[in-house]
């Protein structure tokens, strides 16, 4: 049986040595490719290209969500495990929603990270309890949404047309892509998303997102 070949993803250097260490002990598995960024990976991604990518999410200059989507538009066949500290149902549900094949705590056993990834090649995803349990809980509440919506557009916080149109596409597109589309520079999309996050309080891109769809403006 050919191993399935494995990207690792992590800003620390001790926990991707370490995840190498353990996942190359199991013969189904080897590790091709090491990066400590989003931006690394995506230049390091070249043929032989890895069957899956187990990224962290939580990376400085580029999270795991935004990374994810690019890798996703050039390499579609690729499966992507997401891994994270934080319990947030509410991300565990967007992720999954939005194109990742798995999400992971980091405190998972060896053997459990294993089994998420034979799992999502053969079976495109893997489901924990705990994501399975956020996952219900956001189809739960779907019927809310108009509610929440009212919430996320109060006149407490005001947005510039540019912020709006920003808000509209984010998670859709590149940042370089939204500058194009805007005929503005990279530089100026990176002033307006750092202002959108001070006053929406996200800590990332995915977060943005979320505050986009919820307060109506995105589809």
């Amino acid at each position: 049986m050919t191993p399935i070949k494995l990207a690792l993803v992590d800003d620390q250097n001790l926990f991707l040595e370490g995840m190498k260490l353990v996942l190359n002990t199991f013969t189904e598995l080897e590790v091709v490719l090491e990066a400590n960024s989003g931006t690394q990976l995506l230049e390091r991604l070249t043929p032989p290209l890895p069957d899956v990518i187990l990224m962290d999410y939580t990376m400085p200059g580029m999270d795991g969500y935004e990374c994810m989507t690019k890798v996703k538009e050039s390499h579609p066949d690729i499966k992507i495990i997401l891994l994270t500290m934080h319990y947030d149902e509410a991300l565990m549900a967007f992720i999954m929603q939005n194109g990742a094949n798995g999400y992971l705590l980091k405190d998972e056993t060896s053997q459990v990270v294993k089994e998420a990834i034979l799992e999502v090649v053969q079976n495109d995803q893997y489901f924990p309890s705990y994501v399975s349990k956020a996952m219900l809980k956001q189809l739960q509440t779907q019927g809310q949404i108009k509610q929440k919506k009212k919430i996320y557009q109060s006149d407490k916080v005001q947005f510039s047309q540019r912020e709006q149109e920003i808000l509209a596409i984010i998670g859709k597109f590149s940042r370089q892509e939204i500058a194009n589309q805007l005929f503005i520079s990279i530089k100026t999309v990176d002033f307006h998303l750092k202002n959108l996050r001070d006053k929406t309080q996200s800590s990332s891109t995915a977060e943005l997102v979320r505050f986009a769809i919820m307060g109506g403006y995105q589809e």
